[in-house]
Order: C-alpha cells, then sequence, then structure tokens
C-alpha cells in the first residue's frame, strides 16, 4: 500500500501540471473509459447512446452463439474431466458477459455519471475540497492505466499461446476446448476458421471485461470521494465547534451542518441508485468468477503438480507442455483474481471511509 501511495502522489503531482481542473482529468480518464466500451458498443455515458448500435448487437448474438457453441463442445467432450471444466470455465464467462451488457448499458448508468460530472463542477467551498476532488480523478486514471495493462498482459498471454503451440507441439491445437460445430479444427481451414473465432472472443472479452470493471471502479471511486467531502466537511464543523466559545460561530455552524446533511443523503440515493443497478449482476458476476477460479485452479493441481512447472522452467524440456495443457485456465485464474481483487478492494475502501466519517461524528 506504501507503495501505491507513493505512486498515486508522484501522479497527482503530475496530473496537476497537466489539467488545470479535477474535472478536466476526471473527464480525460472517462474519454478512455469510453473509447474501450465503444469496441463492444456499450458507451452507455456518451450522450445519444443507444443500445440498436451494430457493435452490441454483434456482440449479444455472438455470445448467444458462443453459448450454443460451448454447449456443443462439452456434448463432444464429455467424459475428460480438463475438457469439460475448461468448456464450462469459459461459458462462466459468457454468461458474466451477458450479466455486465444488461447493467452497463442501463440508462441508470447514464444517470449517474452525470452526477459525477456534475459534483466536478460544484465550486470548492473549502480548499481541501479540491484537493479531494484531484485525487478522486487521479485515482479513476491511474487504475483505469493499470486495469489496462493487466488485461493487455493476459490476452497478451493468450494470443501468444495460441501462436506459439502448434509450433512448439508440431500440431494443430487450439488454445481454448471449445471450437464450432461441423468445422473440423484439425485441418489447416478448419483450425485458421476456429482460431479467428477464438481470438474474436478473447479480443471482446478482455475489453469488454476491463471496461465494466473500470467503470464499476469509477462509480465506487466516485462514491468513497462523496465521503472524503462529507470527512472534510465533518472536521470543519468539528473547528468551527471547538472555537465557538461566545456563540459567534451559530450560523455558519447551522449552515455548515446542512450541508453535510444534503451531501449526506445525496451519498445514499447515490449508492442507493448504484446498488439497484448492479445488485443482479454482482450475484451472477461473483457466483462465475467464485466457479470459474476453483474449477480452474482445481484442474491445474489435479493434472498435473506445479513442481512440473519448476522443472520445465529449469531444464527447458519442451516435452513438458504437452503434458501440461492449461495454460489458457491459468490465464482465466488470472483474470478471475484480477477481478476478485477490484471488486473486494474497492468495497473495502468505501467501508474505511464510512467508518472514519462515523468516528468523527460520534
Amino acid at each position: 500500500m506504501k507503495v501505491l501511495d507513493r505512486y498515486l502522489k508522484r501522479q497527482r503531482a503530475l496530473f496537476r501540471t497537466q489539467y488545470e481542473t479535477p474535472k478536466q482529468l476526471f473527464d480525460s480518464a472517462c474519454e478512455m473509459l469510453i473509447k474501450c466500451y465503444a469496441v463492444c458498443g456499450g458507451e452507455r455515458m456518451k450522450p445519444g447512446y443507444t443500445r440498436r448500435n451494430p457493435r452490441l448487437i454483434f456482440l449479444v448474438t455472438d455470445l448467444i452463439l458462443y453459448l450454443f457453441v460451448n454447449l456443443y463442445s462439452i456434448a463432444i467432450v464429455w467424459g475428460s474431466l480438463m475438457d469439460v471444466v475448461f468448456c464450462f470455465v469459459t461459458l462462466g464467462i459468457a454468461i458474466q458477459g451477458l450479466a455486465k451488457i444488461e447493467a452497463f448499458t442501463c440508462p441508470e448508468l447514464n444517470d449517474l455519471h452525470q452526477y459525477n460530472v456534475a459534483w466536478f463542477k460544484v465550486p470548492p467551498r473549502f480548499p481541501e475540497v479540491e484537493d479531494a476532488h484531484f485525487h478522486t480523478a487521479a485515482m479513476c486514471k491511474v487504475f483505469i492505466r493499470i486495469l489496462a495493462v493487466a488485461f493487455s498482459i493476459v490476452a497478451i498471454a493468450i494470443y501468444s499461446y495460441a501462436i506459439l503451440m502448434p509450433l512448439v507441439v508440431g500440431k494443430l491445437s487450439l488454445a481454448f476446448g471449445f471450437y464450432l460445430p461441423f468445422i473440423d479444427y484439425r485441418t489447416p481451414i478448419g483450425f485458421a476458421i476456429n482460431w479467428v473465432y477464438q481470438f474474436i472472443q478473447v479480443s471482446e472479452g478482455c475489453i469488454g471485461l476491463m471496461a465494466c470493471d473500470t467503470c464499476l471502479l469509477f462509480l465506487i471511486v466516485n462514491a468513497t470521494g462523496q465521503m472524503d467531502l462529507i470527512i472534510i466537511y465533518l472536521r470543519r464543523l468539528t473547528e468551527l465547534i471547538d472555537t465557538n466559545a461566545v456563540g459567534q460561530n451559530d450560523e455558519k455552524i447551522a449552515d455548515l451542518i446542512g450541508e453535510i446533511v444534503v451531501k449526506h443523503l445525496e451519498h445514499t440515493k447515490y449508492v442507493t441508485d448504484m446498488d439497484k443497478l448492479l445488485k443482479k449482476q454482482f450475484f451472477i458476476n461473483f457466483s462465475c468468477i467464485i466457479f470459474e477460479l476453483v474449477a480452474s485452479l482445481a484442474i491445474v493441481v489435479r493434472v498435473r503438480n506445479f513442481c512440473l512447472l519448476i522443472c520445465y522452467l529449469l531444464f527447458k524440456q519442451y516435452s513438458f507442455i504437452q503434458q501440461f495443457p492449461w495454460y489458457p485456465g491459468m490465464a482465466i485464474a488470472l483474470i478471475c483474481t484480477i477481478q476478485l481483487f477490484v471488486n473486494c478492494t474497492l468495497g473495502t475502501f468505501l467501508s474505511s471511509k464510512v467508518s472514519i466519517s462515523f468516528n468523527l461524528v460520534f
């Protein structure tokens, strides 16, 4: 955490030289997010957005087709534990995608986004408020870069595996256990068609999951920013009360209490609306993530022990790759770990802000 804090401080100092206001910094982060969403047709935060756009229609159609392809693949490989579980794991990613599409393309998401944009436009009452705004906007900008790098590494690893696997093993081998019906992936043409199909799935999956997780991060970070504002106001209120010996601050105290109440009600409404929007998505998302993570790690441990991996790294025995065909599963486990870390960390961060404000009140 100390390393992250130092990194955030350096980035905040850099952003202050690049952007005149916190709103400009936040808009810059949102532009990066909208570009990621644009690939999948889910840029709900953009004015005039409609779900009836070719990119989103293609994505939904592709996911529905993928569900049938995966069920077909399960029927074909039935009897092979690793292959069946692999298909189930990748099936969970498609279910996640459909749940995220429903949640993150709703009009309510744009309402939350517009509130965040308006929040940055409000003139700061105290100098600390502008610092808090810069901190919130800087976190959005920094974390979208971090997630972009993390998901890019996973995508590159999967692409590299898909390209190198046939060259190293000496036969046509797909990265994932699903393939299109009635197209023999063991033939050059069938392999090329299935490889392109899997390439599209990986691209859409990585970009879409990154965009949705980043959008969730923006919502939670802005909620914590609202709590930072309330904490600043509570500290100012404490100072006014402590120096109110003869009642000279009564009017300021009453005005500040009223503003704190308004900020608290706005924050409560914001969190409630966010909960309504994402509640179903969270249930489906976490169920799929936990299943994918547990199933992937269980197969990794069951099929081959990690000591074989160490032997490969030490002695460069390429025949080991034939004994351990589960690298894509390990990549999926890494993606699930990143998703769980982001979701759980953000919830913990918001809870810590609530605890601080509670201690100031009582």
